[in-house]
C-alpha cells in the first residue's frame, strides 16, 4: 500500500524509461520544418550551410534526424554523419571530418555500379592520402603530470602531400590541400554523386574553442561546390566560442576578463553566424497546449501501456503542468522528469507516489528552488510552516524563510493546490528528499549541508528579529554556529568541488569571526543604543556571508 492506502500497482517491476534520444515520430509539425528544409537541400546549388538553432533539449537532433529521413541516397546525395563532441579530443579536427566524408563515400559507393565504384575508389584514395598528410604533421610528447602536448610540423605535412617534392609543387599546406580537395571533390559527379550533405550534432557538448575549432573546418568546403552542412547548435555555445577565441586574440584584456564588452561579444557572434550559416533556423519554443502532443508522441515511441501509461497520463500529467510552463517546454526535461519518477517507484515502491511528485515539482522548477531548500534544511519545521500556510496564514512562510517573502504567483498556487496536499499527511519528506536526489543525478551528500546552514540561519533570523537583545542571545548563536559550523565544515571537507568548497570553508570561518566579535559587542560597556546598533549590523553581516554560502552550495551541486 502507499502513502494514500492505495494498492502498488503489480506490474510497477515492469516499467520502461523515456531514453533521450531522438525521436522518430517527432510531434509538433517536425515533418513540416523537415521537409522544408530537405527541399531547399535538394534544389538549391550545394554550396551552403543550415543552422539548426535551439537550447539544451529543445530537439535540435530529431529536427535534423527528421531532415535525414527526408533525403534519398539514391538521388546521388551522400548523407554524413559528423559527431563533433566524438572527436573532441583530436588536435586537428579537420582530419576526422575528412575521414569521415571519405568513409560515408566508401560506403555509399558499394552500392553503385562497377564504373561509378571504381571511379569513387580512386577518388576516396586522393581524399585519404590528404587526410594522411594532415595528419602526418601532427606529433606528441608527453608531459607531466600527464598531459599531452601536441605539435604541428607543417613542412612534413607539405612533404606528405608532395611526394615527389621539388619547386612545382605546394608550399602553402592550405593551398596544397585545397587544391587537391577541390580536384578531387570536382570529379565525384562522375562517380553518381550531386551533392555531400553532412550532419554536425553534438556541438553543444563541445567545449567552445572546440566547437569553433568545427566551424572552422567546415569553412575550407564552403569554397568547394557539392557540399551542404546542416549543424545543430546553440547560440550560447557560438558566442562562449567567439568570445573564447577573442579573449586569447592580441589586444584581448589581460587581467582576467573575457577580454569583450557583452555588447560586442554578441554582434561578433552574430556577424559570425551570419557568415557561416546562409539558412539558420532557430527552433520556435513549445508552448504548454503542445505538452499533450509531445506527451502522446514520447509514450507512443517508448511502448508504454498498461498501469505505467495509465499512472502517468493521470498522476503524473497534472503536476508536467507546473514544469513545462511560459513557452518552456523543452522536452529533454520532460523526459527527466518523468524518468526520475519513474526510477523512485521501482526503487522506492512503498512511498506515498503523489508525495513523490509534489516534492520532485518543487525541485524541478529553479525559480522555487528557495521553497525545495527549505525542505532540505528542515523538512518538518517546513511541513508545519506549509499547513499554517494552507490554512491561510500569510506570513508564516517568510518568517521562517526570508527567501520566500516575493514568493513567484505561481508557486504561491501549487502550495495551496490540490497537488501538494499529499505533502502534509507526513510528519517529514526525508525520505522523498533521499529518493529524489538519489534517482536524480544530484550530489545527494550534500543535502546534509543544508540542515547544519538553516539551523544557524534560523538562530540569526531570530536574533535579528528580537525586540531586546541580551548577552546570552549572542552567547546562543555563537554556540549555535561552533556546533553547526563544525558539521558543515566536516561534510565540505569531504566534497569534490574543490574552488566551492574552498570558498564556502572560508565565508564559514568568516561567520565564526563574526559570531566571536558579536558575543564581545553584545557585553561592551557603551550606550544601549549604540551596542544594539553594533549587534544588529554584526548580525547582518553574518546573514549576507550565510546567503553567499547557499549560492556557493547550489553551485556546488550543480557541478
Amino acid at each position: 500500500m502507499n502513502g494514500r492506502g492505495e494498492p502498488i500497482p503489480s506490474d510497477h517491476s515492469r516499467s520502461k524509461i523515456l531514453l533521450d534520444v531522438p525521436s522518430h515520430r517527432p510531434a509538433l509539425r517536425y515533418a513540416r520544418i523537415a521537409e522544408a528544409l530537405a527541399g531547399i537541400i535538394r534544389e538549391s546549388e550545394p554550396q551552403f550551410a543550415v543552422g539548426i538553432f535551439g537550447g539544451w533539449g529543445a530537439g535540435k537532433t530529431t529536427l535534423m534526424r527528421a531532415i535525414r529521413s527526408k533525403l534519398d541516397e539514391d538521388d546521388g546525395l551522400v548523407l554524413v554523419d559528423f559527431n563533433a563532441w566524438r572527436f573532441e579530443r583530436e588536435p586537428l579536427l579537420l582530419v576526422p571530418l575528412l575521414d569521415t566524408i571519405r568513409a560515408a563515400l566508401v560506403v555509399w559507393s558499394a552500392g553503385r555500379g562497377e564504373e561509378a565504384r571504381e571511379r569513387l575508389r580512386s577518388l576516396t584514395l586522393r581524399i585519404g592520402r590528404v587526410v594522411r598528410a594532415l595528419a602526418t604533421g601532427l606529433s606528441g610528447e608527453v608531459g607531466f603530470p600527464g598531459a599531452v602536448k601536441v605539435k604541428y610540423d607543417v613542412g612534413r605535412a607539405i612533404d606528405a602531400l608532395n611526394p615527389t617534392g621539388g619547386a612545382e609543387g605546394a608550399q602553402s599546406l592550405y593551398v596544397g590541400a585545397f587544391d587537391e580537395l577541390a580536384e578531387t571533390f570536382g570529379q565525384l559527379q562522375s562517380g553518381g554523386v550531386s551533392r555531400i550533405v553532412v550532419f554536425v550534432d553534438d556541438l553543444d557538448r563541445c567545449l567552445p574553442e572546440n566547437a569553433l575549432d568545427v566551424l572552422e573546418s567546415m569553412k575550407l568546403f564552403f569554397d568547394l561546390v557539392g557540399f551542404v552542412f546542416v549543424v545543430g547548435l546553440d547560440d550560447d555555445v557560438v558566442e562562449r566560442a567567439v568570445l573564447s577565441r577573442f579573449a586569447q586574440s592580441p589586444g584581448a584584456a589581460t587581467d582576467g576578463s573575457a577580454g569583450a564588452p557583452t555588447g560586442l561579444a554578441e554582434r561578433l557572434s552574430r556577424d559570425y553566424v551570419k557568415k557561416i550559416f546562409q539558412v539558420p533556423y532557430s527552433l520556435p519554443p513549445m508552448a504548454p497546449q503542445d505538452l499533450n502532443g509531445l506527451l502522446r508522441s514520447m509514450y507512443s515511441e517508448a511502448g508504454l501501456g498498461g498501469e505505467q501509461l495509465s499512472d502517468l497520463e493521470q498522476r503524473v500529467r497534472p503536476y508536467l503542468g507546473y514544469v513545462a510552463v511560459d513557452r518552456r517546454v523543452n522536452p529533454r526535461e520532460v523526459k527527466r522528469f518523468v524518468n526520475a519518477y519513474t526510477l523512485q517507484t521501482l526503487i522506492r515502491p512503498e512511498l506515498d507516489r503523489d508525495a513523490v511528485l509534489a516534492v520532485q515539482t518543487l525541485a524541478f522548477r529553479y525559480e522555487w528552488e528557495s521553497a525545495y531548500n527549505a525542505i532540505l534544511a528542515d523538512s518538518g519545521l517546513f511541513l508545519d510552516a506549509l499547513r499554517r500556510y494552507r490554512q491561510g496564514d500569510e506570513r508564516v512562510l517568510e518568517e521562517h524563510y526570508p527567501d520566500l517573502a516575493v514568493m513567484p504567483a505561481d508557486l504561491a498556487r501549487f502550495l495551496r493546490s490540490q497537488w501538494v496536499e499529499p505533502l502534509v499527511r507526513h510528519p517529514t519528506l526525508d525520505a522523498f528528499v533521499y529518493s529524489l536526489e538519489s534517482t536524480d543525478g544530484r550530489r545527494s551528500g550534500l543535502i546534509e549541508a543544508y540542515r547544519p546552514l538553516g539551523t544557524i540561519r534560523r538562530e540569526v533570523r531570530r536574533l535579528a528579529d528580537a525586540t531586546n537583545l541580551e548577552p546570552q542571545d549572542s552567547d546562543a548563536l555563537e554556540k549555535t554556529i561552533n556546533d553547526q559550523g563544525s558539521a558543515l565544515g566536516s561534510l565540505l571537507a569531504n566534497a569534490t568541488g574543490r574552488e566551492s568548497t574552498t570558498r564556502m570553508l572560508d565565508l564559514l570561518d568568516g561567520i565564526r569571526g563574526l559570531s566571536k566579535r558579536l558575543t564581545s559587542e553584545a557585553r561592551r560597556q557603551v550606550p544601549e543604543d549604540q551596542r544594539i546598533l553594533a549587534v544588529r549590523t554584526t548580525v547582518n553581516s553574518i546573514s549576507i556571508q550565510l546567503d553567499r554560502m547557499y549560492r556557493e552550495l547550489q553551485v556546488l551541486r550543480a557541478h
